[in-house]
Parts: C-alpha cells; sequence; structure tokens
C-alpha cells in the first residue's frame, strides 16, 4: 500500500497522540512511553543498563547515604555481670551525606523524509519506532555526556553542562609525568593500568568483586588479552581465540565504545566503578515535537530531555587519565 502525503501526515498525528500526553502539556510522552524510551536509551550502550537509573519526579532529586564509619560494637555486660548502659558519647554515630541530580535540559532535531517514512508506517508499529529511534540516539550521547562532562570545558557546549563520573570521581591515578602511578609503555601495560586502578580504590568499599567493573577502551581490553596470550596458558589461549568475557583478580573487563570518544583535553580514560554506584536521571516529562517541512518533503522531530548523574558516593570510584600528569598539590 502506497500512503500519499495526506496520510501520513495523518498518521503522524495518530502516532503522536497515541505516545503523549496532551493534557500535561505539548508532546509530552505517556508514563509506558517514557519507560520505553528509557529501555530504548540502554539498548546500544554499556554503562547506563548496569548504572542506577532514577526517574526524576523534580528537577532535583537527593541521593543520599547514610554509614558508619569504626567500630560499632561494644561489650554488653559489666565486669560484674550486670548489663552494661552506654553513654552518649558512647553511641555509635552514622554519617549522612547527599548528593543530588539537577536536571539540564539538552535537545536533538532529526528529520526523517517521506520515503522513509512510508516505509516505517508499512512495517507497522511506527509508535514504537519514533519512541525507540530517539531513545536509542539520545541514549549514546547521554552516556558520553555522563561520562565526560566537565564544566570547564570550553569547546563542547553540551559536555559543559555539569560534571560527569571521570571528573566527580573522588580517586584517580595517571600515567604521565615524574609521579606517576603506572607507565603506559611498560611491558605489562595494560595490566598495569587495572592493578593501579584497584590499588587506588579505598577497601571498605571492595565487598563483592563480581559486582565492580573495569570500563576500559579497546586498546586495553585488546592489550589485556595479548598479555595473557603471552603467558601460554589455557586461559591466555581462550581470551586470545574465544572473546569471552575477561577478568582481573575477580572483576570484570568490560570493554566501552564510548570510552573511544574521549577528547585530546582528557586523554584514554579507563575506569573502576560499581555500577549501582553510578547515578543517572532523567526528568520524566520528555517531549517529542513535529514541525512539518512540506517543501523538503521531510518531517522534523524534536526531542527535549532534561538530565544529570551523580555518585551515591564519589569516593568509591577510580578513574585511570591515561596520557595525564597528577596534579601539584
Amino acid at each position: 500500500m502506497t500512503y500519499s502525503n495526506d496520510e501520513i501526515l495523518a498518521r503522524l498525528d495518530g502516532a503522536f497522540k497515541s505516545i503523549t500526553v496532551e493534557d500535561l502539556g505539548d508532546s509530552i510522552l505517556a508514563p509506558e512511553k517514557f519507560n520505553q524510551f528509557i529501555r530504548a536509551m540502554q539498548a546500544r550502550t554499556v554503562i547506563l543498563p548496569e548504572a542506577r537509573f532514577i526517574e526524576m519526579t523534580s528537577h532535583v532529586t537527593e541521593i543520599d547515604r547514610v554509614g558508619f564509619t569504626g567500630r560499632v560494637l561494644t561489650v554488653g555486660n559489666n565486669p560484674d555481670g550486670t548489663q552494661k548502659v552506654l553513654e552518649e558519647t558512647e553511641f555509635s554515630k552514622p554519617i549522612f551525606a547527599t548528593n543530588k541530580l539537577v536536571a539540564k535540559e539538552m535537545q536533538a532535531v532529526t528529520a526523517i523524509r517521506d520515503r522513509a517514512l512510508r516505509r516505517n508506517i508499512e512495517r507497522g508499529g511506527f509508535e514504537d519506532t519514533l519512541v525507540d529511534l530517539f531513545g536509542e540516539a539520545a541514549g549514546r550521547d547521554l552516556e558520553e555526556w555522563a561520562i565526560f562532562a566537565n564544566t570547564n570545558n570550553t569547546a563542547d557546549p553540551l559536555l559543559s553542562l555539569t560534571d560527569g563520573w571521570i571528573v566527580k570521581a573522588k580517586n584517580k591515578v595517571y600515567g604521565a609525568g615524574t609521579d606517576k602511578d603506572f607507565d603506559p609503555n611498560a611491558d605489562d601495560f595494560p595490566e598495569n593500568v587495572l592493578k593501579a586502578l584497584l590499588d587506588a580504590l579505598p577497601k571498605e568499599f571492595l565487598v563483592n568483586r563480581a559486582e565492580w567493573r573495569f570500563y576500559v577502551p579497546y586498546e586495553i581490553e585488546d592489550g589485556y588479552r595479548d598479555l595473557l596470550k603471552k603467558r601460554g596458558t589455557a586461559l591466555g589461549d581462550r581470551a586470545q581465540t574465544e572473546g569471552g568475557g575477561l577478568m582481573y583478580k575477580g572483576i570484570p573487563v568490560v570493554y566501552c565504545p564510548m570510552l573511544e570518544r574521549a577528547s585530546e583535553d582528557v586523554g584514554r580514560v579507563a575506569m573502576l566503578q560499581h555500577p549501582d554506584n553510578m547515578v543517572w536521571g532523567v526528568f520524566h516529562e520528555v517531549t517529542i515535537e513535529r514541525e512539518r517541512e512540506a517543501k523538503a518533503r521531510r518531517t522534523d522531530f524534536v526531542l527535549t530531555i532534561e538530565a544529570d548523574c551523580h555518585y551515591e558516593d564519589e569516593n568509591g570510584a577510580v578513574v585511570a587519565l591515561i596520557d595525564r600528569e597528577k596534579p601539584a598539590v
């Protein structure tokens, strides 16, 4: 079946009515479509599906944490056997801290020509196609933003909106300078990067190693496979021939394509993270609006999204800046 331009526009109108909630504002995604949009954002990314997602019902959302430092247990009885009554000075005092997600507005504009619209409409499920189209594209960019955002970045307006996971990580190791933590030119590179990352992590956070991740670019993942191969073991053979998952001291080594987008300002980057400690949020009122360009035989779509990223506890995150020197104290 061939659709005329009028029929295409009618189908577009019907699609938007089914995915938006008009009484909440122009083109705001309906709750079920918002959930689909978030799933689509995670579909082609590595970190976002594993990190903790928060649906932000306000533009500022707090991430609270509470914990104890030092010893909390003491004796329950006095030397004579009577029950001990603790003084207030002996109480174990929890440490409270709060980080915040503060939604930053971002938008994207894309165009679909009539010929492509016809093909999508003929296949059916056009409403889902619209949501997935934007979700997948926005997810890739949001993962880049969450990793590399830096308010000191003067060259990229998007990345300058906030500080991302690299900047906010409390612990950093460096591969350049006289005081470097590892040597990128050494024979044991990139295994020495993984060791430096693990050494820099405060060990009170290292409870279940399998829950942690080394997020690395291709160079490190591939180089680590080659190092294992040189050792002439069955593990090294499997790492070279099967392409399965890698581990370093019980922690998965995960290739993250988004780390290939590192700019010259940042250089090469690897991270040791607990995904549940990495928090990202999207304000629930995501909008998709359309604008018809009849002379060009195309329809423009405008996505507006408000999001932010942070850690629950930045003290439990480590980043390796392979090409950077340790800042002077």
